[in-house]
């Protein structure tokens, strides 16, 4: 679903994202698939808040797999350790020098002021996501069922759909007391609603053609762990019905734009760029899709880009 997203935001975003960047790992590339690699890389303060959070949450319950429990203060710790380094890497600008293991955040990349009491919200976000989720129900439900419950998962994991590799990460995944599958999601922002919801429905499809388990037997909670609401996902037929027609969808857009579908290549003008300042202004590829900002955001700059909307339905 993260394809998805991106392709429908901006269709040039999703190009660099998935084109334009291969190959940037290595540092013989050419200077241009470097630098879009690097970008490729970045998050910002609020998805380096959501990722550690998952982190230690992963690390939390992969610990009592084998027997030790870890109190929140230390999980805590273990999150403001993450998030220091984190820090320290991409304001030092090391994730250019290894754009795959140290951090880079678009606010340093891009130079974006932000006070010190904004980072200190951003700590805070995550010693609250993570108090929430020591207190929520569902860890309770997770330790009381047993590890031998315990669904496999790895952090990325994938299944054929039509003939197209679909690769998802769902969070975790267990056998109620009831013997149903039970899929779940932590998330660390505000609800997003239908975007949300069908990314539980395409965990529901990866479990039925990785595990074998049908709809009547799997269902979906959401765990929004900063403001704690939970949302339960029904995984019938209609909602795995609606999950497929978007995937195919999508993957119909997405293969439109490419000069050569079979051997899945495409150039980067066949990917229209949008021309939205709410959108442009948080792209990780601003520099390389518009070089001259923000002075096209001067009153009465010419604008002359014709916009083509993506072709993708959501």
């Amino acid at each position: 679903m993260s394809r998805h997203r991106v392709f429908s935001e901006c269709p040039r975003q999703y190009y660099y994202r998935h084109y334009g960047s291969w190959g940037g790992w290595d540092e013989a590339s050419d200077p241009r698939t470097r630098q879009i690699y690097i970008l490729k890389q970045l998050g910002n303060r609020f998805t380096l808040a959501g990722q550690v959070v998952h982190e230690v949450v992963a690390d939390v319950l992969n610990k009592h797999r084998y027997g030790y429990e870890v109190p929140l203060e230390k999980a805590q710790d273990d999150a403001l350790q993450r998030l220091r380094e984190a820090f320290k890497q991409s304001r030092d600008g090391a994730y250019r020098e290894s754009p795959r293991e140290a951090k880079g955040l678009f606010e340093h990349e891009y130079a974006e002021p932000v006070s010190d009491n904004e980072w200190r919200r951003m700590k805070d976000r995550v010693m609250k996501c993570l108090e929430h989720f020591y207190a929520s129900r569902i860890r309770e439900i997770i330790l009381q069922v047993g590890i031998e419950n315990w669904l496999p998962i790895d952090s990325m994991d994938s299944f054929e759909f039509e003939g197209v590799t679909i690769y998802v990460a769902p969070d975790f995944a267990i056998r109620n007391m009831q013997g149903n599958a039970l899929l779940i999601d932590w998330k660390t922002g505000r609800t997003e609603g239908h975007d949300d919801r069908m990314q539980i429905v395409c965990y529901g499809l990866f479990a039925r053609a990785k595990w074998g388990i049908e709809p009547a037997r799997a269902v979906g909670e959401l765990h929004y762990l900063l403001t704690r609401q939970n949302a339960i996902v029904t995984l019938d037929e209609v909602s795995l019905g609606e999950g497929m027609e978007l995937m195919r969808a999508s993957i119909r857009g997405m293969r439109s734009l490419l000069s050569d579908p079979q051997q899945n290549l495409g150039d980067e003008d066949a990917f229209p760029r949008i021309d939205d300042p709410l959108v442009c202004e948080r792209c990780n590829f601003r520099k390389i899709c518009w070089p001259e900002w923000p002075e096209r955001l001067r009153p009465g700059a010419v604008q002359s880009l014709e916009v083509v909307p993506p072709q993708v339905t959501c």
